[in-house]
C-alpha cells in the first residue's frame, strides 16, 4: 500500500513539475532520505513533499499539495522572516520549531537552499526531528549543573587533571587554598607548579598509581605552599571520573584544609596531657562511673588504695573492691545522683580495705551529662581524712 501511495504521488505530481529522464533515481532519492523533504515555489507554494514529511507532520500527501510552507510553523516563528533571510542568502541551515497537523510543537534542524527547476526557482528544505537530541542535551545541561553545584558547593578543595597532571578545571575552595585566579591555574602542570611539597607530590603520584592499578587509595595528611609559601596541612584523596562506557575520564585531587582541625587536636592533646597530669598526681581519688556504676576512668590514687593498676578497675564497681555493706551505701549514693542529678559535697565515709585497714573519706559526687543534657554517670573525689578523723577521736577522749 505504501507503495502504491508513493507511485500515486509521484505520478500526480509530474503534472506540476517536469522531470527528468532520471526520474527513478530522483524518486528513490527523494524517498530515502531519513528527513522531511519538500520543495516549494519561490513564494513557498509546497509542491512536492516525500512520505516521511506526512510521517512526520501527520499530514495526508495529497494536504501538502498547495499547502503554504508556513503552514507547518507555529504562530511564534515569525516565517516571513526566515524566508527573506533564506532569499537574501541562496539558503541556511537553521534550528527552528515545527506545527503538526494535531498541533503539537517539536524541535527541528531544517536545511534550506535555493535552485533552478525546468527554469523555474524553486526551495528545497529538509527537515530533521531532533526532538530526542534536544531531550539528551537538556539531561547533559541538568547534569553539569549538578556536576557545577558540586564542585562550587563543596568545602574541599577539587582539582581535576588529565592524564598529564595539567589542569583541566577548578572549584573556588581550591584557588582559595593556593591563593591563585583560574587564569593562573587552568592548563597549567599542577604537578610541577611547586604547590605541593615532595611528600605531597609523592602521595599524589601514588594515589594516581593505585588509581589504575584498580587499588583503594587512601587519604593521606600533607602540605601544600600558597603564593607567599605558607604551609597548609591538608589531606588529599582522589579519583577517577568514569564515562558511561566505563572508561576512564580524568583524575579528581580534593584538597581538605585541616589547619583548624590540626590546631584543635593539638589543643585537644595538650589538655587530655595536662588532665592526665593532674590525674596521675593528685594525692586524692578520682574516678568516673557509667549509668550502671561501673569505673570506666580512676587516677593512680584511687587503684593505689586497692594495691592495684589503674586498668584493672575499668568495669568493675565499688563490690569488687569494698565490704558488701559499704559498697551498698556508695551504690544508693550512686544511683539518687542518677535518677535527681543532685550533687553529694563533702560527705564523710568510712571504708574498710580488703585488708582491714580503715579510712576515712571527704567525698564529693556529681552527675556527668552527655551534650543533650542526659545524665550518663557520675563522678567523684574522694580526699583522705583519716589522719584527722583520729585527731578529732583523740581530742574527744581527752576532752
Amino acid at each position: 500500500m505504501l507503495e502504491e501511495l508513493n507511485n500515486k504521488s509521484f505520478d500526480t505530481k509530474k503534472k506540476h513539475i517536469k522531470y527528468s529522464s532520471d526520474y527513478d533515481r530522483y524518486k528513490t532519492l527523494f524517498e530515502s532520505i531519513n528527513a522531511g523533504v519538500f520543495i516549494t515555489s519561490i513564494d513557498g507554494k509546497i509542491a512536492e513533499a516525500n512520505l516521511k514529511s506526512c510521517d512526520l507532520f501527520g499530514y495526508d500527501w495529497e494536504e501538502f499539495n498547495d499547502m503554504d510552507f508556513e503552514t507547518i510553523f507555529p504562530e511564534h516563528i515569525h516565517w516571513s522572516e526566515i524566508h527573506e533571510e533564506i532569499m537574501s542568502k541562496g539558503g541556511m541551515n537553521f534550528e527552528t520549531e515545527n506545527k503538526r497537523k494535531d498541533g503539537s510543537i517539536f524541535p527541528v534542524t531544517m536545511d534550506t537552499s535555493l535552485f533552478t527547476l525546468e527554469g523555474k526557482p524553486v526551495m528545497l528544505a529538509l527537515v530533521w526531528d531532533i526532538t530526542e537530541r534536544k531531550k539528551a542535551e537538556k539531561q547533559l545541561i541538568e547534569s553539569e549543573k549538578k556536576y557545577q553545584g558540586l564542585f562550587e558547593c563543596t568545602t574541599d578543595g577539587m582539582l581535576v587533571l588529565d592524564a598529564r597532571g595539567e589542569i583541566i578545571d577548578i572549584n573556588s575552595k581550591a584557588l582559595k587554598l593556593f591563593e591563585k585566579t583560574q587564569e593562573e591555574m587552568i592548563g597549567n602542570n599542577f604537578l610541577s607548579m611547586g604547590l605541593l611539597t615532595p611528600k605531597a607530590l609523592s602521595i599524589v603520584v601514588k594515589q594516581f598509581q593505585d588509581l589504575l592499578s584498580n587499588e583503594e587509595t587512601v587519604s593521606k595528611e600533607a602540605e601544600i605552599i600558597d603564593k607567599n609559601d605558607n604551609r597548609l596541612t591538608v589531606e588529599l584523596t582522589s579519583f577517577f571520573l568514569i564515562r558511561k562506557d566505563n572508561e576512564i575520564d580524568n583524575f579528581v585531587l580534593v584538597i581538605r584544609d585541616i589547619n583548624e582541625r590540626k590546631k584543635t587536636e593539638i589543643k585537644l592533646a595538650r589538655e587530655h596531657h595536662l588532665f592526665q597530669t593532674l590525674m596521675d598526681n593528685v594525692p586524692d581519688s578520682i574516678y568516673f562511673k557509667d549509668d550502671e556504676n561501673r569505673f570506666i576512668k580512676v587516677n593512680k590514687s584511687k587503684a593505689a588504695h586497692s594495691n592495684i593498676k589503674p586498668e584493672d578497675m575499668i568495669g568493675k564497681t565499688d563490690f569488687d573492691f569494698f565490704p558488701s555493706e559499704e559498697a551498698q551505701k556508695a551504690f544508693e549514693d550512686d544511683e539518687e545522683i542518677l535518677k535527681t542529678g543532685k550533687f553529694i559535697i563533702d560527705k564523710i565515709e568510712k571504708i574498710t580495705n580488703k585488708d582491714g585497714t580503715v579510712r576515712w573519706l571527704s567525698v564529693t559526687k556529681i552527675p556527668r551529662f552527655d551534650e543533650e543534657g542526659n545524665i550518663i554517670g557520675t563522678m567523684g573525689i574522694s580526699k583522705n581524712i583519716t589522719e584527722w578523723k583520729e585527731l578529732e577521736e583523740q581530742l574527744k577522749k581527752e576532752e
